[in-house]
């Protein structure tokens, strides 16, 4: 996901950041003063287009900041830290850090040795995108007269032959290892399934089934694998006629003829006269 905001940071007045309270960036270097999260409180925390920089979000809000106040970019997931001064802003390292457990390289590492790389060398400078730290290391002796190397927290080379620290290019490098992009395999021409007609894809299946539509259909158009087009759907059936059933006092009277005709009796006159109703 990417995310583009901001956060102020402002000096907390009951720690030892105190110092830091109204100076200017030039003042902070005179005295050898050190900006530390530890010595900040949040202000506050906004959403920003992708479009703002950390300029426009000051010119438009300069009235809301202090003199020392820290501001926060993050830019799709690219942290950068900002000392506020009365006229400028200044770019500071060091500000926000991640705790990494197990991690092999920080911003005090030298000495550090490279496979396949003569020389030791040292983590000039770093960069946080999403959440995750990656470590500019140049050669102790030369430095930037030669290409350097960016590591992750714990090691692993993510970019190589690094002329420009984090320009526009390494960062991409760093975004592609921690957000790799599906690659889109392109099925070969030969191998692409054309679109058909209806007719077409019933001529391609077989014999069969033309020779059975096409004593049926009215021209071979019409062949579209139903016989003399007839519905796929399935039909609606005849409901059957329910048998009208027979009332308890019909049974009784039908019961009462039975006991009349074996007992030898005389039919009662009501009796026999239903009787030749439902016969008629």
């Amino acid at each position: 996901m990417k995310l583009n905001q901001y956060a102020v940071y402002r000096v907390d007045q009951t720690s030892p950041g105190k110092v830091l309270w109204h100076k200017s960036y030039s003042e902070v270097q005179q005295e050898k003063l050190s900006i530390q999260f530890e010595y900040y409180r949040q202000q506050r925390i906004e959403k920003v287009s992708p479009k703002d920089t950390a300029m426009t979000i000051w010119n438009q809000r300069k009235d809301s900041f202090e003199v020392s106040d820290v501001l926060v970019l993050n830019k799709e997931g690219e942290l950068t830290a900002y000392y506020i001064s009365e006229d400028y802003l200044t770019p500071i390292e060091g500000f926000i850090r991640i705790n990494t457990s197990g991690a092999l390289i920080s911003m005090e590492t030298v000495n550090y040795h490279l496979e396949n790389r003569k020389g030791s060398w040292m983590a000039t400078d770093y960069i946080i995108i999403d959440g995750k730290q990656f470590f500019l290391l140049e050669h102790e002796e030369y430095r930037n007269s030669i290409p350097g190397v960016v590591l992750d927290a714990y090691g692993k080379l993510i970019a190589d032959d690094v002329r420009n620290g984090f320009d526009d290019a390494v960062k991409q490098q760093i975004r592609n290892q921690i957000r790799p992009q599906e690659v889109i395999k392109q099925t070969p021409l030969n191998q692409q399934k054309q679109r058909l007609e209806i007719w077409q894809k019933y001529y391609q299946n077989g014999e069969w089934l033309r020779q059975a539509e096409s004593g049926g259909e009215a021209n071979y158009d019409m062949v579209d694998g139903r016989v003399n087009n007839i519905s796929d759907q399935p039909k609606e059936e005849t409901p059957k006629k329910r048998k009208k059933k027979e009332s308890v006092i019909g049974k009784l009277r039908k019961k009462q003829i039975e006991i009349a005709i074996r007992s030898g009796k005389p039919i009662p006159k009501y009796l026999e006269q239903n009787r030749e109703l439902k016969r008629s």
